[in-house]
């Protein structure tokens, strides 16, 4: 993923330097780069920082020296954006107060943990528990590491996430920051997700990876049984990788045999599978499929 920005903000008539950003973010309509029309011009923001971001180049797809058409930050507006580049340690807060802001406005998330049962619904509301998907539960108040100064934490609310969530608006949750579990620094959605194709090698540390399907089929004959669910990789050591998962668990979250394709986001630990690896025995809320119409933010 070479270009960070993957789509803009576009709101006729809103300026970055007298107009509410919460006004932006709500009301304006996510452009990506090969949606660009020229009326856009002067109208076309940063989903961060929400600077004033211009295409390039403005008419092609590719550029005279071969470089994909993309979003760019204005040179005359200076701003602090995850965005511009890559943060070495991840983005830090001046203090407490101004790190449970960026949380309410939705734009710091830390997670205590990935769900690993699925819920269990109160007997009197089981019908509308089971018509809402639960994709996060509260977590305990947590002793954060992301001020400013050397050493400096903030105790702040968590949540207990499912991989589903961070999908079902993956748009929007794509340049968001998370702290996440056995983790330094509150870091965007975009750098916390690596993909299955670029893994070389056994990893006892657990993160975010996604791939796309090849094929999935049932190793047995039973819901019980192991559904193998190949994904799209390549590597000299290794033969081939897999997602190994009951198949009620992954027929539950819609992989099945019709699922080539398709991409999945998972939460775990790369382990070996034979002359191959893998990503096995994940909890109830560590995987999922992402939503088609996500698919160009990432391929």
């Amino acid at each position: 993923m070479d270009n960070r920005i993957k789509y803009a903000l576009n709101l006729d008539d809103w300026s970055f330097v007298n107009g509410d950003k919460d006004t932006l973010r709500k009301n304006a309509k996510k452009v990506l780069v090969s949606e660009y029309e020229a009326t856009m011009r002067g109208q076309l923001f940063c989903p961060e920082c929400c600077a004033n971001l211009y295409r390039s180049p403005k008419d092609k797809d590719v550029s005279d020296n071969g470089r994909k058409a993309y979003f760019g930050h204005s040179r005359g507006i200076k701003t602090d954006c995850g965005l511009r580049t890559k943060r070495a340690e991840g983005k830090k807060y001046l203090t407490e107060e101004e790190a449970k802001k960026a949380i309410q406005n939705e734009e710091l998330v830390i997670v205590e943990g990935f769900i690993k049962t699925k819920p269990i619904p109160p007997k009197k509301d089981a019908k509308e528990y089971d018509q809402t998907p639960v994709e996060e539960l509260d977590g305990p108040e947590a002793d954060v590491p992301i001020g400013r100064h050397r050493g400096e934490s903030f105790k702040l609310p968590s949540k207990f996430k499912t991989v589903r969530g961070l999908v079902t608006k993956f748009d929007d949750n794509i340049h968001r920051y998370f702290f996440m579990p056995r983790g330094q620094y509150a870091v965007q959605l975009i750098d916390l997700i690596t993909d299955i194709s670029t893994v070389s090698e056994v990893d006892d540390k657990p993160r975010l990876y996604y791939g796309k399907i090849i094929k999935s089929s049932n190793a047995g004959k039973t819901p019980q049984n192991i559904r193998m669910t190949k994904l799209v990789y390549k590597h000299r050591n290794h033969a081939d990788f897999y997602f190994k998962q009951t198949d009620e668990d992954q027929q539950e979250k819609g992989i099945s045999d019709e699922s080539k394709g398709r991409v999945i986001l998972m939460y775990g630990t790369i382990t070996e599978s034979g002359a191959g690896l893998c990503l096995e025995r994940l909890g109830w809320g560590e995987f999922a499929l992402l939503p088609q119409k996500y698919e160009n933010l990432l391929y």
